[in-house]
């Protein structure tokens, strides 16, 4: 199985700190990247797209896990992170806090399960972006909407930490793509 999802799979970028990043990475030595920007800035395409490159240089596909943030907080382990390839992606680390914060209606509150529940699943992004930024000798890509979600999604020290020892590269917003029906 591909590592690059379908969606993914032809994804090309020509930005520079996607050069610089993967450029790094294949001298065996280690790149982070914290990649920002709005919904529909393409992030996403832009991390798949440096995989896919990593992928085209020989790099080898064991050596690289992607996470979605909504699926790694309902499966997070202490040792996902720990005993992870040496390349990682964590796409959508704010997803969570962006639907609450552009939602177009006001949201109902969640039962107290719900709720402890979504605290549980939180403080696991949390805990997992915290350690990941700790490890040595990992290269990572994490793509966020902003700082100052980022900072909402998982701490203020930890992305302190985060932009302290990662490069960053803000995409702008594209045209979102028209409804066609």
């Amino acid at each position: 199985m591909s590592v690059i999802p379908a969606l993914f799979r032809d994804a090309e970028t020509d930005h520079p700190a996607i050069t610089q990043w993967c450029t790094t990475v294949l001298a065996g030595e280690t790149a982070r990247l914290l990649l920002l920007g709005p919904h529909w800035s393409g992030k996403s395409h832009t991390a798949y797209a440096a995989l896919r490159r990593l992928l085209a240089a020989g790099y080898p596909a064991a050596d690289i896990t992607i996470h979605q943030a909504m699926e790694l907080k309902g499966t997070y382990e202490p040792g996902l992170i720990e005993n992870a390839a040496r390349v990682m992606v964590i796409d959508d680390v704010t997803v969570s806090v962006d639907l609450v914060r552009e939602a177009a209606v006001p949201l109902e509150t969640d039962s107290a399960d719900i709720q402890a529940l979504m605290a549980v699943e939180a403080g696991a992004l949390a805990d997992a972006v915290d350690r990941l930024s700790r490890l040595p000798g990992r290269s990572w890509i994490l793509v966020a909407s902003s700082v100052e979600r980022l900072v909402e999604t998982v701490g203020e020290e930890t992305t302190e930490r985060l932009l302290a020892i990662a490069e960053q590269a803000e995409l702008p917003p594209r045209p979102r793509p028209s409804k066609r029906w």
